[in-house]
């Protein structure tokens, strides 16, 4: 692109921006558990109501929000196992992760290409999305194949849909950009969802779409927007209104231009970012615009924020932003400007707004006389319009990097934070020691003054003040500054079905209690502050259960037995037990309870007990008796050995094995279980080497050892794995605690795909020279060796750089 003397540089700064209110370290380079495999590490990260979720290239971990580690780092494609295909057995980055307030959810997403072709196998886009607000939990998984290699690409939230972009490649040729958007309801309840696209020409690359903060919804029916740089004066703005119904509904419309203040840009869109230390200049990114395009509606106004990197006529790098307006209308530049207070370089940025009009901006700084850092800058409404604040330096870096590595970042994020809709999150690289492929990432927080707290609400009173300790009351609660989304409880029981009416009313039903007076009655909002009632609740004491009979009286002790519990007074949820055992399969009404038992030691006298929500409960004078069921005997275990170190896949025969049953090899118990009536299969865990017994449980407790045993085999032992690597070659050594074979695997993934030459004289120093290398290659391998009794032991993943 042609570029032209920028015309937005702003020339003087004011008030610095604020301080940062936290700042902790990332996934990185001496991150525990992380080794640094590929660069740049496209940093991205999104904040919820209790977590901050990073990703990089090919990684992600889940902190608290103060910062510690909860989970994690983990290869993102473990979010896929299981699932088959490539988003399983690839992990290929250019990763994203976006947190839904609108629904409570966090979605992680990379692209599979290894051994893709975009014929007979597609590439991929995959996609994992939380089934709860919990990201430590379990995950819904979704492929999207796509003939073209679907470059960068980022992804956006919109109430109809998530939306995304990326940059299409057919071989090593650019194909234009591709608009996307993903079934969102269908996603969010795990049920088969489908994607829709419009392919744009080659004239149009690096868009980006609309993700919206806050909780306040775009207008009904409003599309989402996509962005772009146009030419040297002006952006382009296109927008996707999508119909999962109706696809042929579907419309993408657009480029709209959007006339801005002229500019160039920086390094022409290459690389020319200067570093202290080093000739080796970074790459810019210049070409596009970066990550994120926020939107906001206010209600008397809709806002979008972005950024892009520009070269200013004086020289140096800086941040030019943009907040539009209109976009659903005429879109228009309300303000812009180019940051860029002195001669250093300032790019890789990423920019949001919070829910009183302050943005923030985040991005790199270099220059030759420093290696890249972080800061950040910002504006309130209260300052003159197109201006940011004096710069706040979140991390000095105190390395650069090296010859034969340009490339920097890729992208950062600026998100918002959920709870308060003031604080900003800001995450993106620095190095602590010059090199390559030893770069850190910085997770930094801060909020401006005049956007204060939420209120804390007050709770005034509650009506009716009593209800049966049964719940099914409808209550209202007043008081003031209650949130939308906010929940209440009557003595630590939360009401459901609730509402927030304005800001003073909240309706709900009560939930069964055990009866009771003087019951808190409590609310909390969304930001975390919560209030108490100096009013109580009474929850009166509703009929307790009586049980009268159980129908059959007796069945097996290995369970399945369907019976009838008859009685007065049973509430909704209540619970029956049989010897202290619960029903499964329950079904209530006032005077019986259906349910199908469950194993149990055999007995003859077993209590039948009925336990209502509100805790009270009946025993019947009546009892059931657990017949014995036929006991388990075992026969036979295949394999009859395996190495000590445990994953022996075995089967054990026999008979009477009940569902559920348990199998042990040596005490140590078998995973990942199937059982039938005659076979059990599961996988051996680690035990000391020896021979160990076989023993069969059932649930109802009663349990047989096989005659049979099986062998714990001792596994050499690997250690001192070394590599010295060369532009085509490199030297793989290792040791082991007894003399076995050789071979290495090795790849440009963990598939690796390659072996060394088998080595069958067994040594207790091993040395594999591998050949044929890529220069300057990030290779993956791992070494095997096999002792005398042909045990097998194979060590973990390894990675070099071939120079």
């Amino acid at each position: 692109m042609t570029g032209v003397p920028d015309a937005a540089v702003q020339s003087t700064v004011s008030t610095a921006a604020p301080a940062a209110s936290s700042s902790s370290e990332g996934i990185g380079q001496g991150f525990a558990g992380f080794t640094v495999q590929y660069a740049p590490p496209d940093t991205n990260g999104a904040v919820g109501p209790n977590n901050f979720v990073q990703t990089v290239n090919v990684s992600f971990a889940v902190f608290t929000r103060t910062g510690s580690l909860l989970y994690g780092p983990a290869k993102i494609n473990t979010l896929f196992t299981g699932f088959g295909g490539l988003c399983e057995t690839d992990n290929d980055g250019d990763p994203s992760v976006v947190y839904d307030q609108l629904a409570d959810r966090w979605l992680i997403t990379q692209f599979a290409i290894s051994g893709a072709n975009g014929s007979s196998v597609p590439y991929l886009e995959c996609i994992a999305i939380s089934t709860s607000g919990d990201p430590t939990g379990t995950y819904y998984r979704y492929s999207f194949p796509r003939s073209y290699f679907p470059d960068y690409p980022k992804l956006g939230l919109w109430p109809d849909a998530y939306y995304m972009s990326t940059n299409d490649f057919s071989g090593n040729s650019f194909a234009g950009a591709t608009t996307w958007a993903f079934d969102r309801a269908k996603m969010l309840a795990g049920a088969a969802a489908t994607a829709q696209l419009f392919h744009l020409s080659l004239l149009y690359g690096g868009l980006l779409p609309s993700t919206l903060d806050g909780k306040t919804l775009p207008p009904a029916g409003a599309p989402n927007y996509f962005l772009a740089l146009n030419d040297s004066s002006s952006l382009a703005l296109w927008k996707f209104h999508v119909d999962f119904a109706n696809s042929a509904n579907s419309t993408l419309t657009g480029p709209i231009t959007i006339p801005v203040a002229g500019y160039t840009e920086l390094c022409n869109g290459g690389t020319c970012v200067p570093q202290a230390g080093t000739t080796q200049q970074l790459d810019s990114l210049a070409d596009r615009v970066m990550y994120r395009l926020a939107y906001r509606n206010f209600g008397d106004h809709e806002a979008l924020v972005v950024n892009h990197s520009v070269a200013p006529t004086a020289g140096g790098g800086g941040v030019r932003w943009y907040e539009i307006r209109s976009p659903g209308g005429t879109p228009t530049v309300y303000q812009q400007s180019t940051f860029a207070p002195d001669a250093r370089y300032r790019w890789m940025g990423s920019a949001a707004m919070d829910r009183v009009g302050d943005i923030a901006v985040g991005y790199s700084v270099s220059s030759a006389a420093m290696s890249p850092a972080i800061a950040y800058t910002g504006r309130t409404p209260a300052d003159p319009l197109s201006t940011l604040q004096a710069e706040t330096t979140l991390i000095n870096g105190t390395g650069s990097q090296l010859s034969g590595l340009k490339r920097w970042g890729d992208y950062s994020s600026m998100a918002i934070d959920p709870v308060d809709d003031c604080t900003f999150w800001y995450t993106t690289e620095y190095l602590t020691a010059s090199g390559t492929f030893n770069w850190h990432t910085r997770v930094g927080t801060f909020k401006f003054a005049n956007c204060a707290s939420f209120p804390p609400p007050t709770v005034t009173g509650i009506a009716p003040a009593n209800g049966p300790s049964s719940g099914g009351t409808p209550v209202i609660i007043t008081g003031t500054a209650f949130q939308s989304g906010a929940t209440a409880t009557i003595g630590g029981v939360a009401l459901t079905g609730v509402t927030v009416t304005g800001d003073t009313t909240l309706t709900g039903t009560s939930g069964a209690h055990v009866p009771s007076t003087g019951n808190a009655v409590m609310v909390f909002n969304p930001d975390s502050q919560s209030a108490t009632c100096t009013c109580t609740y009474t929850y009166d004491p509703a009929p307790a259960p009586t049980v009268t009979s159980i129908s059959p009286a007796n069945g097996p002790s290995a369970g399945g037995t369907a019976v009838t519990i008859t009685g007065t007074d049973f509430q909704p949820g209540a619970n029956a037990t049989i010897g202290g055992i619960g029903l499964g399969g329950v079904t209530i009404t006032p005077t019986a309870i259906t349910g199908t038992t469950a194993p149990h030691a055999p007995n003859a006298t077993n209590t039948v007990v009925v336990t209502n929500p509100d805790t009270q409960s009946g025993t019947c004078a009546c009892t059931y008796g657990y017949d014995a069921s036929p006991a388990p005997t075992v026969s036979s275990v295949s394999p009859s050995s395996g190495p000590a170190t445990g994953g022996t896949t075995l089967t054990i025969n026999g008979t009477s094995f009940q569902p559920g049953a348990s199998a042990t090899i040596g005490g140590v118990a078998l995973t990942g279980v199937t059982v039938t009536s005659t076979t059990i299969t599961g996988d051996t865990g680690a035990h000391a080497a020896g021979v160990v017994s076989v023993v069969v449980t059932n649930p109802d407790t009663q349990s047989a050892s096989c005659t049979c045993t099986y062998s714990y085999m001792a596994v050499p032992v690997i250690s001192n794995v070394r590599t010295t690597a060369n532009p085509t070659t490199a030297t793989v050594t290792w040791t082991t605690d007894v003399p076995t074979d050789s071979q290495v695997q090795y790849g440009t993934t963990t598939a690796y795909g390659k072996a060394s030459a088998f080595n069958s004289t067994l040594v207790t120093s091993h040395s594999v020279k591998l050949s044929g290398l890529t220069r300057l290659t990030i290779y993956h391998y791992r070494v095997l060796s096999r002792n005398s009794a042909g045990t097998l032991a194979v060590s973990g993943d390894f990675t070099f750089t071939s120079k």
